[in-house]
């Protein structure tokens, strides 16, 4: 019986799921908050295909109900370890170990917070620009940050976006100089260097967002906040060698798999280049596969 453990909750590992239990794959998804992860937390999702807008609750909860008609198990416990095993892997959570030839990790990544996002989370509050922009097509908005990522994000921004204000502590972008120059080329960017963010205000959605600047602190009318601070891939608990970049991303080759066999990933945890979630979908369909087609070679 092929047999495979998939570390991770959301679009990236349900979809593995469901490409490995269609493979015949007996499929354990450990997953302690729930099924869906950060995509069931998205107000509307335009970008898609076949939905022109979806709630992220409502496409998380099908791809769960799809996964557990066709036999999915989960287990609702913290993973504490990934370690190889005689028999290929153990999984060790904070109540029991598991063992399986097997392994897909899709744990996503953690954005670094700002600490005062509050509930405007999804209500004006982002953490992705290509994800939620066109929400505020023609409208001001701010980005906060000044790395590779917020230079990135308010670029894009600036194409559908009537203002954006890029909002920094530091003294200078810290992103590459084509990258900066690129941005200040739109004449809609304001730069605000030497800057925090200390606040936001708004009736159930974003309204303006307080800066403090020069000693000084002011507001600034937005209708949107991107936090671009980065993100780090929820990794700490694998304990397999050279599996990792220097940032903690996991290296994969085309079938998702890693430099050791037997353990795949898939999703935001890769060190792809598109954080999307047509792409973790992707990732998962590939990395369910053949997780599912290599479990079957182990006697």
């Amino acid at each position: 019986m092929k047999k495979i453990a998939i570390v991770g909750g959301g679009v990236a590992g349900l979809s593995a799921a469901i490409y490995a239990l269609r493979s015949g794959a007996e499929v354990t998804i450990f997953e302690q908050f729930g099924l869906g992860g950060l995509a069931s937390t998205i107000d509307k999702i335009e970008n898609f295909p076949s939905y022109a807008s979806v709630e992220g609750w409502k496409l998380c909860s099908d791809m769960a109900a799809q996964a557990k008609a066709l036999g999915l198990k989960t287990v609702r416990q913290r993973v504490l370890s990934l370690e190889r095993s005689d028999g290929g892997f153990a999984v060790v959570t904070d109540k029991a170990r598991y063992d399986f030839p097997a392994v897909v990790v899709a744990t996503g990544t953690s954005h670094n917070k700002l600490g005062i996002e509050g509930d405007y989370v999804g209500h004006g509050v982002s953490y992705c620009a290509t994800c939620d922009g066109a929400f505020f097509r023609g409208k001001p908005v701010a980005v906060a940050g000044g790395g590779r990522t917020a230079v990135s994000e308010a670029t894009y921004l600036a194409d559908i976006c009537s203002e954006v204000y890029v909002v920094t502590p530091q003294p200078n972008f810290s992103a590459e100089d084509k990258a900066v120059q690129a941005l200040l080329a739109h004449s809609n960017v304001t730069p605000l260097f030497n800057t925090a963010l200390y606040e936001i205000f708004g009736d159930g959605e974003v309204e303006a967002v307080g800066l403090f600047e020069n000693g000084q602190s002011r507001r600034l009318t937005v209708s949107a906040l991107f936090v671009a601070t980065g993100a780090a891939p929820v990794t700490d608990f694998v304990r397999v060698e050279g599996v990792k970049t220097n940032r903690g991303y996991l290296v994969v080759d085309g079938r998702c798999e890693t430099s050791v066999k037997g353990l795949f990933a898939a999703g935001d945890v890769t060190d792809g280049s598109l954080k999307q979630i047509v792409t973790a979908c992707a990732d998962g369909a590939k990395a369910g596969s053949f997780a599912a087609a290599f479990s079957a070679t182990v006697k």
